[in-house]
This record gives structure tokens, sequence and C-alpha cells, in this order.
């Protein structure tokens, strides 16, 4: 059963793993300047794992790449950089891209932009 939520944002305890190509570790959230903002971070739990997204946008991104069937190889010149410097789609866990489960992804995705994207 999947399931999602979201919380405010804590920059001690979230993390930004879909922005560009960064450390597996990812990368800190600046805190917004003015403090009566609320700043929210998305979960969406499904298929034994829990992505985290710092905006509607990234849940976007995540449903736009699960959506596709096959995929292209990732394998490319690093430019120098270490091995763990990847985009966040290569280091999905092991199976989550077989196809019952990207259906199952693609769903609970699409329930939770459904709820979080903004209302037009």
């Amino acid at each position: 059963m999947a399931r999602h939520w979201k919380e405010k944002l804590d920059p001690g305890k979230h993390r930004d793993f879909m922005r560009g190509h960064q450390d597996a570790g990812g990368m800190p959230i600046a805190a917004p300047r003015d403090n009566l903002l609320d700043v929210w971070v998305y979960f969406v739990e499904v298929a034994g794992f829990t992505f985290e997204f710092t905006s509607v946008d990234q849940i976007c991104e995540a449903l736009r790449y699960f959506e596709e069937r096959v995929h292209p190889s990732t394998k490319g010149y690093n430019d120098g950089l270490e091995h763990y410097w990847q985009p966040w789609y290569c280091r999905l866990p092991p199976g989550i891209r077989a196809e019952t489960k990207r259906r199952r992804v693609v769903k609970a995705l699409k329930s939770a932009l459904a709820e979080y994207a903004p209302k037009t």
C-alpha cells in the first residue's frame, strides 16, 4: 500500500536528492529567509522505498521518469568526478524500475501530485 505525506522543512533533517548531479547523500536544503513562509518536503512511500521531494516540480520530474517504460543507458562521461556523483535516477534501488513496481510508483506519484499540486 502506497502512502504520501508532507512535513515542514527541517534543514538539519531533510536533504535534496534530485538537484543536478550530486553526492549520494543529497544536498542540504536552504531554509527560506522569511521564517513566516512554510516550506514543505514531500514524501511518497511505495514498493519498499521512500521518495523525498523538495518541491511539487520534483514529483512531476519523477513521474515523467517512471511513466517511460524504457530508459536509455546512464553510462557516460563523468567529467572527472568521483563515481558517487550521479543523477538521482541512477541511485534508485534495484528492481524499482521493473514493470509491476513501476506501475505502482506511477500510481502513487500521481496520487501525491493530485493532492499537493497547486489548484488552478
